[in-house]
């Protein structure tokens, strides 16, 4: 008996030293991007597009930017992600819904409206009301209008859906077991394309596309405490006892997928 208790002792010893999380890290790399120290983005003589990738599974959301001093239109039934040459439609249709807008109560409609096309571009209201309300019922609109030297988010799709497979890299490394699989854009798992169309009068008679390809060019599986880092919150010259979740291996060009420990035979 005592022997036993002994066995399940060291057990749980094991299982609390072994990570429960890991993180699969994907590294992109761009031939038609640009890149500074805080963007990845396409620049050409009427739009800007800003791409930040970091985040569970990928964000494929991005802002455009009208660098004109015109209208610019964007018709989002011929805007696309492009996975692997598998395409998602950008305008799908959607509705969208949001919370009281009691916070909205001391602007016009007009100034609602325009907090409204910030948070939720692409979509127009059912009902717009300066009262609170449980829940206000947006409808996704085809063509989007840009102002002049302004700009809106475009929301999109998960850069990654499933946990990417390799025989060169295992599943639940030790720190001493991590490694790194490179790709090039002929060989990689996943190769991206942003397909948008747009114009300068709503008719869409008069188009311009442009297409930005990217791929992904390195995958490291990590253990969480490989992958997270922790600082003291800090505000000007203010240092609290607040330590809050930090991520060193950020990158507006990179993206994570979170996965849980497996029991199992499968290393890989």
């Amino acid at each position: 008996m005592k022997k036993a208790i002994q066995i399940l002792f060291v057990l749980f010893l094991f299982a609390a030293c072994t990570p429960q999380t890991y993180y699969q890290l994907s590294e992109t790399s761009s031939q038609s991007l640009l890149a500074n120290r805080d963007n990845i983005f396409y620049d050409n003589e009427d739009i800007e597009i800003t791409y930040n990738f970091w985040s569970d599974r990928g964000n494929g959301s991005f802002v455009l930017y009208n660098k004109t001093d015109k209208d610019i239109y964007v018709d989002l039934k011929r805007s696309h992600l492009i996975i692997n040459d598998y395409s998602f439609t950008y305008y799908q249709n959607r509705t969208y819904s949001t919370p009281k807008v009691s916070l909205f109560s001391s602007f016009t409609d007009d100034e609602i409206q325009e907090r409204r096309n910030i948070q939720f571009p692409g979509v127009t209201p059912k009902n717009l009301t300066k009262t609170a309300a449980e829940v206000v019922i947006f409808n996704e609109e085809r063509i989007i209008c840009i102002p002049p030297n302004s700009f809106q988010m475009i929301y999109g799709f998960n850069l990654q859906t499933e946990f990417y497979r390799d025989c060169n890299l295992l599943r639940f490394p030790k720190p001493k077991e991590i490694v790194s699989t490179e790709f090039s854009s002929e060989n990689s798992p996943l190769i991206y394309r942003n397909r948008i169309t747009y114009g300068f009068t709503e008719n869409m008679q008069e188009v311009k596309q442009i297409e930005n390809e990217f791929w992904v060019s390195k995958i490291t599986n990590l253990p969480e405490n490989e992958f997270l880092g922790s600082e003291y919150q800090k505000y000007c010259n203010d240092s609290s006892t607040y330590r809050v979740i930090t991520y060193p291996m950020q990158k507006n060009s990179s993206f994570y997928f979170k996965y849980k420990l497996e029991p199992g035979s499968l290393n890989h």
